[in-house]
């Protein structure tokens, strides 16, 4: 049986590989499609899905690729045909064999979507196929996905609205919005629109979202042919005319055969466009479902915006437009606005124009007229021919009411069509709706001048009303249904609305016509009796009042000057037709009887003759048909001196026209007393209340346009981001999609390479490891070193790890530079593919600066680690990302990075969170994205994640994405490195979430948006967010992953929790202490004694060194940002002295006062600069540098990777001249104090902790100095120093914790930290600097132009940033300037032992441990350890060679495991409660991981192994606060090894046997014991002396302990314990002597026998010995345990 997925692949590989020739395509598709439709699978679709992609995708510099098919290149429809065997198996309706295989995983709709974008009809039709059976399989949770994640339904109406005139296109389209299988329309014949409009209308709306599809194709389709009988290139317009003289007769038939062609062939495709619309209609008739879908959708607005250009002959403009103008009102600004509506080039144009309406009555007009009533907006309609306003056709027929504008869009079916569609949703609100709110035309007509929107309203309005008043006319008795007749009162309240606030343009004789209509057949006799009718007396009572109020308007309007005397007798006309109607309404409203009388009579009496003979017949109408109202009314009016009037006007019925004029002319002056004096206050009263009604309902209108307008700016910002991030982002995907797959055929032997670059960089890798010291085929070369970031105790940095990254051989000294600038430059260069395994290149130096020193890409292990695997392949879509663990297929071997991340993660973990960031090094920011994952946090550089999900590279990243603060940082040349570096340095770590121990806010360029994340190992990195925003949803996500690191008893290791109270500055709630950020800062720090830390330095509990670090942390200080680098103060004064004297004052500096005051010859010149800048208007400032700043620290810190990195980014990759170097702490001190006027630096804690800044260790090439030609190398000590860094470390350390300084400290801090800061105490005590070096001065968020923003970062970035300000109060005092509790370091001379031993076991004491919990002393025999939490212990030495584990309470097993070593165990111990280190005679050292908690069994998983020695090891001690360990062999070999890394750091000069080790985890000092000598190293593998501390010559030291303290105060004393023979115990103190360091005995203590007689000491050697704060305990060989306590 051959393998089908194998052989598809092949024969698509030959479509993309080989040419097909012509004469077998046939053929060739055939088979395939059989193959294809026969076997179908999960691999076969995707298989098909990527190469239809890669098919239909040219690069843009490719115009012509030659390894594509021939089929594919000449033959057009070959895509569609191959498309269309894609879309097979979608088609089937009974059992569709390809359905379960057109899954997201395997298909997804990104590559769809992009076929949609195709010119070729055919592929488009076949890809929105197989789209819609998708959408339609997978259901209403995948299709919403699918809408709102990717936007789907709007790119699919963008690309599909060209193919209106396809007609198979609209029932696929129709078939998604009713969510009906594609696959049961057989789309290869002539579609039946009856028999799907059967089935759809009995069918439900599924998908509503689809809408915009069927609404954008309607739209574009409209607009193209209404365009198209207005183009002049028109195939029916372009070819008559002069041109076709021109021709010859075999070009005129060319073109005319081509005109007819094209012209047949839109013609067509109108037929389709139209036969869509009339199933549009049919469908709106027979279904209720899409009735009610119509009405409640954004159906009728998104058909109106097609309307509406074609209408108003000009496109809609942006919401965005509309809502800017001036008082959201776009306008032409009272200009004439000429209407040609598209498909109407030779009808009269219209013309809106907006007129003026006056307000208040002119007091000169003659006559007096009345306020008159109020428009919103007012615009009349004209024509271009004449200037009279469009009247419509006199009333002798009624339905010639609405001629003119039916009339003039007779020619355009689809325009109808359309408009028919609209219509009937509003008939059925009339109709069929109970309750019929109104239409809300504003909320639907599109953005866009008013003048149009008025025409448009209009021109909709009275379609409205002309087919209502059609439906009336054909059956008069629907009004007569309660249901009708309100909603009919609605319609004619919403009309009058519309007239009156001026958007129904000649609206009003159209509503007049509409309202007496109805009124009329109303108030017939028959009619009116009817039930139903009397029940609707408030409908009737609406329309009497609209029709009134509509009339009055009108009346009103005809004072205008405007109005023609035509015009105004046509109005006059129309109510005397009417009359009837009006006239019953006033036998209800006798107030309107009123107004009108007062109307008409001002009409009476106008200048206009015709005007006053129509007002004069309608007023004897009105007496005529309402005497006694009219009488009634008169004589309420008339004082009693005018009761003739009223038999007067009883006479007035009986005469003409000209005589009720004559009669009004003679009685003037009585009848305007009676009309404009009594009747005017009603009319007035009328205009007022109708005017703030018109204000009103214009105001609620314009807010709801605006609210609407918003929604569509909203929404148009979606659709527009949408559309972008599909184009950008698809071609982002084609682009990879096409690369993977061209790249495909050639990856076997671009993998052969990568295999062989693989293989070899490990062989390197394997090789070095072979040969560094102590290693098999060790070499002697030099090493170079670099400072570890590891933190251990008082947060002090003081390992050294071997540096072989290789920077730092090329940099010279700045002469050196210059010199070698002239020679020829010799470049290497080498092509390596993207897809290249290769990582031994090393990383460019920026990369190494800070942020590489830990190699944690290298690591696996459970504190950190990183997987070193392939390259990212082209972008991949994530919808074509396969399981990480389910290799579908075998012969592809890229991975999109996605996937890449994901296998990052170790096994079981799961993304719960990602984010973006940048992880400060040094001087630069590496981008990567932070993880969040269930199990453990990650971090991998150099790879960034869009707002869509993707992961690409971060240099692909959008620009406007990323943080542009780290693009400023960082600078163009490194971006430049890692982009070239590419997947070498995507470097990721890892750390389980119970090796997190605190997480803090922080402060990167002012910009509260950093996270500084610690870890148990030591370690600990600075991460920014681009807004503060994300960086406050990070660090909640972290708090709640790890919520232990908020007090120490919740840590999972409690003895990790030293770190966390190093960290940890006051007593909070899980808010990020040490963020030193904000007002909770100042507020926690105001009180000052009140702090716990504050409290405890004052009673010297805490060393200053120590409450330095702290108070740094405090104000958001860290080693991780140069810029925000630890500050601390000079000390001393004296440089020059043989003996340092610390009792002598003048020894130090001044710590009342800043560096710059610290000689009076400065101060004067500093107190100029800050008047002269003062007066010229400048923000003043005594000092123009800083006493902190990244190019400070790196200057000190310049013999030592990493830093020496950063100050030749800096410098421009070389070395500054040496006279300028760091070379002299005497020199530095003089320059800082008093010589140089722009050096005002501090310290770094370095100085107090750290020998080996003082050295140069790695032989770097600085120069000589040109003064005296002296080589600088080694910085050159005081001569107190006696020429030892070590020596010089300590005096500086010991003089730091001084009384002297101990007293005046808090001086410094108020300075730096606190009050004396900022504001008048700074200035008072020359204690200013630049203000943009204070928070707060800039806020770089707020600076839009880009250049300004990067030149004030770039300020802040180089220059130095002040701490925060941590206090707001004067700092207190110490109060005690040594530790007032008696300690073990200050009164070993007190101890004395107890009578009794606390234990005699009879067997050797092996080890002694203290359970603080328990207040319990735990001893362990040999070959058994106690570790904690002390519910179990270890044991080893078993005949079998395992190691078991027991309960302590009961000793039943806990654990067995066999086989951890080659022979028996060595040695063993514990690093902390969670790692194992044992030792075998196989001489492996390994390394374990124990698994268990309180009463579980316990699980042992090896993390790794290191080799070296080649003997049995024979000692094993570790440093957990410094993560280190040494092993020591019985050949005398010692090495140190990394914890974290597990890895070589260097071999310590010793060759002699090692009875005992120990490593102090305060100091770090190594302590080796080897026969009577002890040898005493650094961490940093420093030989500080060897020395014989044994009396007698058969003695040897058998154990050895350093006294550490208690917590972090200072020790007064460096004690070392030695265990000796005949039960002595020697109490030695370090110190210096001649120069050099040796160990001075302060006391023995003996055990004695207190069962002898002479209290002799017993014969046994001391075995162990373990030093408390108070207290001493010791173990000898006889197994007695005795305490030594102090004296009282």
């Amino acid at each position: 049986m051959f393998e089908v997925t194998g052989i598809v692949k092949r024969l698509l590989d030959a479509m993309k590989g080989e040419a097909v020739s012509e004469d077998v395509v046939t053929h060739f598709m055939l088979a395939f499609e059989v193959l294809v439709k026969s076997n179908l699978s999960p691999e076969v679709m995707r298989s098909l899905s990527l190469f239809v992609t890669y098919a239909l995708h040219t690069p843009p510099t490719i115009k012509q690729r030659p390894s594509k098919p021939l089929v594919s290149l000449s033959q057009p429809d070959m895509p569609g045909a191959r498309l269309k065997v894609a879309a097979e198996p979608a088609r089937f309706s009974t059992s569709p064999t390809g359905t379960k295989f057109l899954t997201k995983r395997q298909l997804g709709t990104q590559w769809l979507l992009y076929l949609l974008s195709e010119d070729d009809s055919e592929i488009v039709l076949q890809g929105c196929r197989i789209l819609t059976r998708l959408l339609i399989t997978h259901g209403s949770g995948y299709t919403s996905k699918f809408s709102r994640k990717s936007g789907g339904f709007i790119v699919m109406a963008n690309k599909l609205k060209r193919f209106w005139g396809n007609a198979k296109l609209w029932p696929i389209c129709f078939s998604i919005l009713f969510g009906y299988d594609v696959a049961n329309i057989a789309l290869d014949r002539a579609v039946d629109l009856n028999s799907l409009l059967t089935v759809f209308s009995k069918k439900k709306i599924a998908y509503p979202e689809a809408l915009i599809i069927i609404t954008s194709m309607l739209q574009h389709g409209l607009k193209e042919t209404m365009k198209r009988q207005d183009s002049p290139e028109s195939p029916i317009k372009r070819s008559t005319g002069a041109d076709m003289d021109k021709l010859s007769d075999l070009s005129v038939d060319i073109l005319q055969n081509s005109t007819k062609m094209e012209s047949e062939n839109f013609a067509a495709q109108e037929d389709v466009l139209l036969g869509a619309i009339r199933f549009l209609l049919d469908l709106q008739e027979r279904s209720s479902g899409f009735r009610d879908f119509a009405l409640t959708s954004e159906w009728t607005r998104m058909l109106l915006a097609g309307v509406y250009p074609c209408v108003v002959s000009t496109d809609t403009v942006t919401p965005e437009v509309e809502l800017n103008s001036r008082d959201s009102a776009l306008t032409f600004e009272g200009s004439d606005v000429i209407i040609r509506p598209i498909g109407k080039a030779h009808a009269p144009a219209p013309i809106v124009r907006t007129s003026s309406v006056e307000t208040l009555p002119s007091p000169q007009s003659t006559p007096p007229r009345g306020t008159p009533l109020r428009r919103a907006s007012s615009f009349v309609l004209l024509t271009a021919h004449k200037t009279t306003p469009l009247k419509f056709s006199k009333p002798g027929s009624r339905e010639q009411a609405f001629k003119d504008w039916n009339d003039e869009d007779a020619d355009s079916p689809i325009l109808q069509g359309v408009l028919e569609l609209v219509l009937r949703v509003f008939s059925d609100q009339i109709w069929n709706r109970k309750d019929f709110s109104g239409f809300s035309l504003f909320t639907k007509v599109p953005p866009g001048f008013q003048e149009h929107q008025a025409y448009f309203e209009s021109y909709v309005l009275k379609k409205v009303l002309s087919q209502v008043t059609q439906k009336v006319h054909h059956n008069q008795k629907l009004l007569c249904e309660p249901r009708v007749l309100t909603n009919v009162s609605r319609l004619c309240s919403q009309m009058t609305e519309a007239i009156f606030e001026g958007w129904f343009i000649d609206g009003a004789e159209v509503m007049i016509d509409f309202s007496g209509s109805i009124l009329e057949y109303l108030q017939r006799p028959d009619i009116s009796k009817l039930k139903s009718v009397r029940l609707c007396s408030q409908a009737l009572s609406t329309i009497r009042s609209c029709l009134l109020r509509i009339i009055l308007l009108r009346l009103s309007d005809l004072d205008g000057t405007q109005i023609g005397d035509r015009e105004a007798k046509d109005f006059m006309n129309k109510l005397a037709y009417w009359q009837m109607p009006i006239l019953e309404c006033f036998g209800h409203d006798d107030e309107y009887l009123r107004l009108f009388w007062y109307q008409l009579y001002s009409k009476l009496i106008d200048r206009k003759r015709n005007l006053r003979g129509s007002a004069a017949n309608f007023l004897r109408i009105i007496l005529v048909q309402k005497p006694e109202e009219t009488i009634a009314l008169i004589q309420s009016c008339v004082s009693p001196d005018q009761r003739q009037l009223s038999h007067d006007f009883q006479k007035l019925t009986e005469v003409d026209d000209e005589t009720f004029v004559a009669w009004v002319d003679m009685h003037r002056p009585s009848l305007d007393g009676l009309f404009l004096g009594n009747m005017a206050k009603s009319w007035e009263d009328f205009v007022s209340i109708e005017n703030q009604r018109t204000y009103d309902t214009a105001r609620s209108r314009l807010c709801k346009r605006k609210d609407k307008l918003r929604i569509w700016y909203s929404e148009g910002l979606a659709t527009e981001r949408t559309l972008m991030h599909h184009d950008v982002a698809n071609s982002s995907w084609m682009k990879g999609i096409f690369n993977s797959e061209y790249f495909k055929h050639q990856r076997l032997v671009q993998d052969q390479q990568d295999d062989l670059a693989y293989l070899s960089a490990a062989y390197r890798k394997m090789e070095k490891d072979l040969r560094r010291p102590g290693a098999v085929f060790s070499e002697s070369s030099a090493l170079k070193w670099k400072l570890d970031r590891t933190e251990g105790r008082n947060r002090m940095r003081l390992r050294l790890l071997p540096d072989t990254s290789g920077v730092g051989d090329k940099y010279h000294s700045k002469g050196k530079a210059l010199d070698s600038a002239s020679s020829p430059l010799k470049t290497k260069t080498s092509a390596s593919s993207g897809t290249s395994r290769d990582t031994s290149t090393c990383a460019s130096p920026s990369a190494q600066a800070l942020g590489e020193n830990d190699q944690a890409s290298t690591v696996d292990s459970s504190s950190s680690s990183g997987d070193q695997e392939g390259p990212f392949a082209p972008e991949d879509d994530f919808e074509l990302v396969e399981d990480p663990n389910d290799p579908m297929d075998a012969e592809d071997t890229f991975e999109d990075k996605n996937r890449k991340v994901m296998r990052r993660l170790q096994q079981g973990d799961k993304v719960q969170a990602a984010y973006n960031m940048s992880r400060i090094t040094g001087l630069e920011a590496c981008e990567g994205i932070l993880i969040v994952g269930k199990d453990a946090l990650y971090m991998m550089d150099n790879v960034f994640q869009c707002v869509g999900g993707e992961i690409v590279n971060v240099w692909q990243a959008p620009q406007e994405e990323r943080d542009p603060f780290t693009m400023v940082v960082t600078g163009a040349k490194t971006l430049e490195k890692r982009q070239h570096a590419g997947m070498r340095d995507q470097d990721s770590r890892h750390w389980k979430w119970h090796d997190v121990i605190s997480f803090s806010k922080r402060r990167f360029l002012f910009r509260d948006v950093a996270i500084e994340i610690f870890f148990t190992d030591g370690r600990s990195y600075l991460l920014t967010m681009i807004n503060s925003g994300v960086r406050d949803t990070v660090y909640g996500k972290l708090l709640n992953k790890a919520p232990h690191t908020s007090t120490a008893n919740a840590l999972p290791n409690p003895e990790d929790a030293w770190r966390l109270e190093a960290l940890k500055t006051f007593d909070e709630t899980p808010q990020g202490f040490g963020a030193g950020l904000g007002s909770k800062i100042g507020t926690l720090f105001n009180s000052g004694p009140s702090n716990p830390i504050v409290r405890r330095w004052q009673k010297g509990e805490v060393s200053n060194f120590h409450y330095l670090m702290m108070v740094n942390t405090m104000a958001g200080r860290t080693f991780n940002d140069l810029t925000q680098y630890p500050v601390f103060p000079w000390i001393l004064a004296d440089y020059t002295s043989e003996d340092l004297d610390l009792e002598d004052p003048a020894t130090f500096r001044d710590l009342s006062k800043p560096m710059g005051a610290q000689t009076p010859s400065r101060v004067s010149g500093f107190l100029e600069t800050y008047s002269a800048l003062k007066e010229i208007g400048q923000t003043p400032f005594h000092y123009g540098t800083h006493y902190s700043s990244a190019m400070i620290v790196s200057s000190y810190l310049i013999r030592l990777p990493p830093f020496v990195q950063s100050y030749l980014l800096v410098q421009g990759d070389s070395f500054d001249h040496a006279d300028r170097l760091f070379q002299s702490v005497g020199d530095a001190w003089t320059s800082a104090s008093s010589k140089n006027k722009t050096d005002v630096r501090e310290l770094i804690p370095e100085f107090f902790c750290l020998p080996e800044l003082l050295t140069n260790v790695n032989n770097y090439d600085f120069g000589h100095r040109q003064s005296t030609g002296a080589k600088v190398d080694h910085v050159e000590l005081p001569p107190w120093a006696k020429g030892d860094p070590q020596i010089f470390i300590a005096k500086h350390r010991e003089a730091l914790e001084s009384p002297y300084v101990s007293e005046n400290l808090h001086h410094w801090i108020d300075l730096v930290f606190g009050h004396k800061q900022r504001g008048d105490a700074a200035e008072e005590n020359l204690n200013v600097f630049h203000h943009l070096s204070y928070a707060g001065a800039s806020d770089l968020d707020k600076i839009a132009d880009a250049s300004e923003r990067a030149i004030t970062a770039g300020v802040i970035h180089n220059f130095g940033q002040t701490p925060h300000q941590v206090f707001s109060k004067p700092h207190p005092a110490r109060e005690h300037t040594q530790c007032p509790i008696r300690r073990l370091d200050s009164s070993v001379f007190s101890l004395s032992c107890l009578p009794r031993p606390l234990l005699e076991s009879h067997e050797r004491v092996a080890s002694l441990v203290y359970n603080s919990k328990t207040e319990r002393l735990l001893c362990a025999s040999p070959f058994r350890l106690n570790f904690a939490p002390y519910d179990k212990f270890l044991e080893w030495g078993y005949a079998d060679s395992s190691i078991r584990f027991f309960f302590s309470d009961n000793r039943k097993p806990a654990g067995l495991f066999e086989n951890l070593h080659i022979g028996q165990i060595s040695c063993a111990c514990f690093a902390d409660s969670k790692t194992l280190i044992t030792a075998g005679e196989d001489c492996v050292v390994s390394v374990y991981t124990v698994q268990t908690s309180v009463g579980k069994q316990v699980e042992l998983q090896p993390r790794s192994s290191v080799f070296g020695h080649k003997t049995l090891v024979t000692a094993i001690a570790v440093s957990k606060s410094f993560s280190t360990f040494v092993t020591a062999s019985a050949d005398g070999q010692a090495f140190l090894w990394d914890l974290n890394q597990l890895a070589f750091i260097r071999k310590l000069p010793l060759v002699r046997h090692v009875e005992c080790a120990a490593i102090n985890n305060v100091s770090g000092e190594v302590l080796l014991c080897s026969g009577p000598n002890v040898l005493l190293y650094s961490l940093n593998g420093a030989l500080i002396l060897d020395q014989n501390v044994c009396a007698e010559q058969e003695d040897y030291v058998q154990s050895c302990a350093f006294y550490e303290g208690a917590n972090s105060e200072w020790l007064e004393n460096c004690l070392i314990f030695t265990g000796h023979s005949k039960g002595r115990v020697n109490i030695w103190r370090k110190c210096v002597s001649a120069g050099k360091w040796k160990l001075e005995l302060l006391r023995r203590l003996d055990h004695v026998d207190f069962k002898s007689d002479n209290n002799r000491n017993t014969d046994a050697g001391i075995t162990c010995i373990t030093p408390m704060p108070t207290c001493v305990y010791t173990g000898d060989e006889d197994g007695r345990v005795v305490s030594w306590i102090q004296d009282l």
